[in-house]
């Protein structure tokens, strides 16, 4: 599972800018000093705009931004004294730093990259902050909070998903088997989850001492109690004799290039051939298409939902699996083929056969491309992306598929934002049996559960017929991030010049749910209107 990793500068400093390069010859893109990838890839590109701006003063940062920090924390809280704990969530919203730390909106940093479509690029960039601070609540959390008790006419009548959370409807996204809620650990799905607050920091002594602080203000008043908390980091190559972070999960590829572009967004997106998503497609607005807003208004106005999720990875199986089959197909073509990029990040799509074809891939085109067109031209039958690729699950583009069936049609309606990091040591190949668990920790924004998370696992991740007039194997299931059954499983790579297609069979899951929570991002306002309900 690729879920974004941002442009992450070194710990304790500022995020530099950075020249023009190309990717070629078989090397990976660098973030090394002077290079110019990831300040491009997240620092510009295309902008879009709507009638009705975004209110980024009022909406939590994550939602919207990346926060180019390379470590992150996730606390999960339940509720010991209701009115201790509104009043709690309040302070986070005060403007007193000196209290408490603030919860981060989506205003500008322009520091360190060019500057967003609403940004003045004649201002000098601000210091960048070494902490965000961002907070979720469950459905159990709303009532453990005594939300409804004074709100009769609460209503999150189009969320039912986030109502009945993430045990509940654990099987519609596969998370079974191993994954089976049973199995969760730190008292996720148990009914006794009710606040996740997630701390990001730009080194280890900011991380520390911004914990120590949440930490006793947790405690006062028997506000929360801590039941659980984990850290995620970027994972480190050595450079210069200099640990820096990478952008690289455990799988070992690059991660991070698939941005969702947000129409009047406050970022700059990197080239894409895709329309960029509504803004109500992750902010709670009235001009939503397929959802109403909830009730009291000022307590959604400006909000979101999202999927936390901690997310175990199998990478010793994942490279076994790949070495098993070397006599039939490359390992690291294989890679690429189950992913649907190189591990470098160079698309399919734009290189089927290297790596590093000759002349190169620019980073800036590294998401500009097209599976479909809409006169049907293309790669409509997956001769250099394989149509069952997790990329071209999970973001299909113009591919016709269950929910949009016009070639060169839009996908957006089911688009996700990721923002998380990894968890555990870089994996090293010469001691795999480390017993180390590694794998990935965060969060999939989205305003609809049910349209957008749900959907995109339930229907194209875990089932064959998503592909619409393209038929799969009816036991094809997503081969990165799939629930599979090594008695079923398969994966068809289609070949060109009539030749048979190569099909791999009998793998196990390489991804396991280890927690998962839905919550509710509510805006400043409704932090504020919560602590006030007195």
């Amino acid at each position: 599972m690729q879920i974004t990793n941002h442009h992450l500068p070194q710990p304790g400093k500022h995020a530099q800018r950075r020249s023009n390069h190309v990717v070629q010859g078989g090397g990976r893109p660098e973030a090394a000093s002077g290079g110019g990838f990831f300040s491009r890839l997240f620092g510009r590109g295309t902008s879009t705009e709507t009638k009705d701006p975004l209110n980024l003063a009022d909406i939590q940062g994550f939602i919207l931004r990346g926060y180019r920090m390379p470590m992150v924390r996730h606390f999960l809280l339940t509720v010991g004294a209701p009115a201790e704990a509104r009043r709690l969530l309040g302070r986070l919203v005060s403007g007193n730093e000196v209290e408490a730390p603030q919860i981060t909106t989506a205003e500008d940093w322009h520091v360190g990259f060019k500057p967003g479509p609403g940004d003045n690029p004649d201002d000098a960039p601000r210091r960048k902050p070494d902490y965000c601070l961002n907070v979720g609540i469950t459905w159990p959390g709303m009532l453990a909070l005594e939300i409804r008790d004074r709100l009769p006419k609460l209503s999150f009548k189009s969320f039912d998903a986030f109502v009945r959370g993430a045990a509940e409807r654990a099987k519609l996204v596969g998370d079974i088997g191993e994954s089976d809620p049973q199995h969760w650990i730190g008292g996720f799905g148990a009914g006794g989850d009710h606040v996740l607050v997630t701390l990001h920091a730009l080194n280890p002594e900011a991380m520390e001492a911004y914990s120590d602080h949440l930490g006793a203000l947790f405690a006062e008043g028997g506000a929360f109690r801590e039941i659980w908390r984990a850290d995620g980091m970027a994972l480190m190559e050595v450079r210069d004799g200099e640990a820096v972070p990478t952008f690289k999960v455990h799988f070992g590829y690059t991660d991070g290039i698939s941005q969702t572009t947000i129409r009047s967004g406050p970022e700059r997106y990197p080239l894409d051939h895709q329309q960029p998503c509504e803004p109500w497609l992750f902010v709670l607005r009235d001009d939503a298409e397929n959802y109403l807003m909830p009730e009291p208004r000022e307590l959604g106005l400006n909000g979101s939902f999202a999927v936390f999720k901690m997310i175990k990875t199998d990478v010793v199986g994942f490279e076994n699996f790949l070495q098993s089959n070397k006599d039939t197909i490359d390992p690291e073509l294989l890679a690429a083929k189950i992913c649907g990029r190189w591990r470098n990040g160079v698309p399919l799509a734009l290189s089927p056969d290297s790596d590093s074809p000759e002349g190169g891939v620019h980073p800036e085109q590294f998401n500009n491309f097209e599976y479909v067109n809409a006169d049907g031209s293309g790669d409509p039958r997956g001769l250099r992306c394989p149509v069952g690729a997790h990329m071209r699950r999970i973001n299909p583009r113009g591919q016709p598929v269950t929910g949009q069936g016009q070639p060169g049609g839009s996908n957006n309606t089911h688009r996700l934002i990721r923002r998380g990091l990894p968890y555990g040591p870089v994996y090293d190949p010469t001691q795999p049996y480390d017993g180390i668990e590694r794998g990935l920790l965060g969060y999939f924004i989205n305003s609809s559960i049910e349209n957008q998370y749900e959907f995109v696992l339930g229907h194209w991740v875990n089932d064959s017929e998503f592909a619409g007039s393209v038929r799969l194997n009816p036991k094809s299931k997503d081969p990165m991030i799939g629930t599979q059954d090594p008695a079923e499983s398969i994966f068809i790579i289609p070949q060109v010049d009539g030749r048979a297609p190569i099909k791999v069979e009998g793998f196990s899951s390489f991804v396991a749910t280890r927690a998962a929570a839905y919550c509710f991002l509510p805006s400043v306002t409704a932090i504020k209107f919560i602590a006030n309900l007195g």
